[in-house]
């Protein structure tokens, strides 16, 4: 193991939406444990509009990340951010199982997350510093990938790679079947090691992948495999996979648009034509959701125009969606140019949509002239709203 990935512990985020006061906590409460396998990027995920850490250059950060890739896949409908929802053609029955089926992925990813602080904590009260300490503490909670992958990553600081090798494979063994989450995380630290220190590394990680696939879900083993190569800057490695995942997975929203943040990650330009290409293969359902945040990837990475064309693209077919004008308004403000921004609110408010709606943009223009404009340019927005009023009851 290098020494530079021995110089930082971490802990585990088995999530990636969840409130910023329980992520300090977590944080706070992280092991002083050196950990290879464990230390991770905090990584929105790429669906969820936020400000993901997607365009950090490549060897910024080298620690072996087996975990960043969200462990979570939405593939049932549109577009899993609420703002993108197509309100228009979602029934109230839909919307109903859409917010119950949040509220208990909420549920369960802060129970995950407590169960994870709290064997930080463990850790860190009595860190193990003898195998016989390891050995009792596995014992103790056989079913966390957090106590198996550190006991991993203490034989590798011991250079016994063997036995770090079998410790992953007792974890495999012993871990529970019905933990179908706590095993993916050791498949992918022994991923990470094999990566490190197999002999040679692609023949050894590709009988480890081998394996996993038959007990694995194939779709987040592949985005798993992918984070791998990406962490470590193996890129022809990286393309080659994606190659595969988007023939394999050709109707999944998820694998094109990680193609997209790969390919902008390393200043690729062919983004035109994988778009192209997801297009032809996504069913038309997903279409919305995959260019609306493939414009978002633009934006971030520093390529407006491109952003803004295939935004225009999609709200000359669908000019009512707000959620897409308001994303496209968002990413214009965080720009800064107050012309184009103010330009926009201009437009988007002289569209003829329903009295919520308007009020929803026209208060956004409002909120966005008491913080950028003067007295004059609030006036102007409240004299719009009334005409809009007014047009509406005559």
């Amino acid at each position: 193991m290098k020494k530079s990935y021995l110089e930082d512990g971490g802990s585990i985020d088995r999530t990636v939406d969840v409130d910023a006061d329980r992520k300090d906590d977590h944080q706070n409460g992280a092991s002083s444990i050196d950990n290879p396998f464990l230390e991770l990027q905090h990584s929105e995920d790429i669906a969820d509009g936020g400000d993901p850490e997607i365009f950090a250059q490549p060897g910024k950060n080298t620690s072996v990340l087996p975990l960043q890739v969200s462990l979570e896949e939405s593939e049932d409908s549109d577009v899993d951010n609420p703002e993108i929802v197509n309100k228009n053609d979602a029934n109230d029955n839909g919307q109903l199982d859409k917010k119950d089926r949040r509220a208990k992925k909420k549920a369960e990813q802060e129970k995950e997350l407590e169960i994870s602080a709290s064997e930080e904590r463990r850790l860190q009260n009595g860190i193990p510093m003898t195998e016989d300490e390891f050995d009792k503490l596995v014992r103790s909670s056989p079913n966390s990938s957090f106590v198996w992958i550190n006991y991993m990553a203490f034989m590798l600081r011991l250079a016994d790679i063997r036995k770090a090798r079998d410790i992953a494979e007792r974890a495999l063994n012993i871990i529970n079947i019905r933990e179908e989450g706590e095993k993916f995380n050791v498949w992918v630290a022994y991923l990470n090691l094999e990566n490190e220190y197999g002999n040679p590394p692609e023949v050894a990680v590709k009988e480890v992948f081998q394996r996993a696939l038959q007990y694995c879900d194939p779709k987040k083993l592949h985005l798993a495999l992918l984070g791998v190569y990406e962490r470590t800057k193996q890129q022809n490695l990286a393309e080659e996979l994606l190659e595969r995942m988007t023939k394999k997975f050709k109707q999944s929203c998820k694998v094109w648009l990680r193609c997209i943040q790969n390919f902008l990650m390393n200043n690729k330009d062919e983004t035109k034509l994988i778009v192209n290409r997801a297009l032809l293969s996504l069913p038309r359902k997903k279409h919305i959701k995959f260019i609306s945040q493939t414009a978002l990837m633009e934006f971030k990475s520093g390529r407006p125009d491109q952003g803004r064309s295939l935004l225009e693209s999609i709200l000359r077919e669908y000019p009512k969606r707000t959620d897409l004008w308001s994303i496209y308004l968002d990413q214009e403000i965080c720009l800064g140019d107050t012309e184009v921004i103010r330009a926009l609110f201009e437009r988007v408010t002289c569209l003829s949509l329903p009295p919520k709606k308007m009020k929803f943009l026209f208060k956004k223009y409002l909120e966005y002239e008491k913080a950028h404009g003067d007295e004059e340019t609030i006036e102007h927005v409240k004299k719009r709203a009334l005409e809009y009023v007014e047009s509406s009851l005559a």
